[in-house]
């Protein structure tokens, strides 16, 4: 069953005068339970296409379809009720709150969300289980490892159970056989069922999703 669609997209942007095409009459199908890695050099538009498969900006022209609505002509309040509830994002500085411990920055999306305390708990214990982080949980992010760090923020995805889990080069910010740890966590949710989108300029990285976009200049260049 389709996720994401997205046929015919492209977006520009106006720089010192000058118009840039970040994307170029791009078409992606998406399908739920997918593991997709996104590749390309910096410039190349993954990050554009990102910011637009999470509801963060929309094209200038084409269509987006998510889980069977279209995004284009939503409002704003629309499309951040959107990423409230149907979207996950895990980026490269983790972006967790300093003043909150693990267990406070897995709750906060919850309670924007208007949940009572009570329905709150389950959900946040576990979201910490699934990444090896309960025993973590009363920890301040100082407190906590770069890789600890990115566990919690995967768990504050999780708690949300959003349809889809956008990963912004979320191994940057860590070494080698930390980051493998990370992806590993990844691959054992995309087995349990879960999509997971991830940017990446690292073909290593890559390589340990299950299917790979190559972008170049805008272009949709290669699926693999």
């Amino acid at each position: 069953m389709t996720l994401i669609q997205l046929e015919h997209v492209s977006k520009n942007y106006v720089i010192g005068g000058e118009t840039i095409r970040a994307l170029d009459d791009v078409s992606l199908e998406i399908v739920h339970s997918e593991f997709v890695a996104i590749m390309g050099p910096s410039g190349s538009g993954k990050s554009t296409l990102m910011n637009i498969l999470g509801c963060l900006d929309v094209a200038d022209h084409g269509a987006y379809v998510l889980d069977g609505k279209e995004i284009n002509r939503l409002k704003d309040a629309q499309l951040a009720e959107i990423r409230n509830r149907k979207i996950g994002f895990v980026f490269q500085s983790f972006n967790l709150l300093p003043q909150l411990n693990a267990y406070e920055n897995v709750e906060l999306p919850l309670i924007y969300r208007g949940m009572s305390k009570k329905e709150r708990e389950p959900l946040v214990m576990q979201a910490l289980e699934a990444v090896d982080m309960v025993d973590r949980r009363r920890h301040l992010p100082s407190e906590l490892s770069g890789g600890q760090q990115q566990r919690a923020a995967i768990a504050r995805t999780l708690a949300g159970d959003p349809a889809i889990i956008l990963a912004d080069e979320p191994t940057g910010a860590l070494d080698s056989k930390t980051g493998m740890e990370i992806l590993n966590i990844f691959k054992s949710l995309n087995q349990h069922g879960r999509t997971i989108v991830l940017i990446t300029h690292d073909l290593a990285i890559a390589q340990q999703a299950k299917r790979v976009v190559y972008f170049r200049d805008g272009k949709l260049s290669e699926v693999g």
